[in-house]
């Protein structure tokens, strides 16, 4: 994973953005808000997941949503 830092010059703060490598594996979550169920699957990004998606050939497309799980997590401030 790369990281580029943007100088922002107007307000002088750091904007930092992750970049994704696409070989990389990431967990995405196909969640259906009609019947509150989660499937976990792997996938080499967003273009991928949504192939998965398609061939699984849910029904009622418009009940689905597709949500990425991120590896860093919020900690309790220990």
């Amino acid at each position: 994973m790369g990281l580029s830092i943007i100088h922002n010059q107007h307000r002088k703060k750091k904007v930092m953005k992750k970049k994704i490598e696409i070989d990389e594996n990431s967990v995405y979550v196909f969640y259906n808000n009609m019947f509150d169920f989660n499937m976990f699957i792997n996938a080499r990004g967003a273009d991928d997941a949504m192939q998965k998606f398609d061939q699984c050939e849910f029904a009622h497309r418009d009940h689905w949503k597709i949500m990425m799980e991120l590896a860093q997590q919020p900690s309790e401030g220990k």
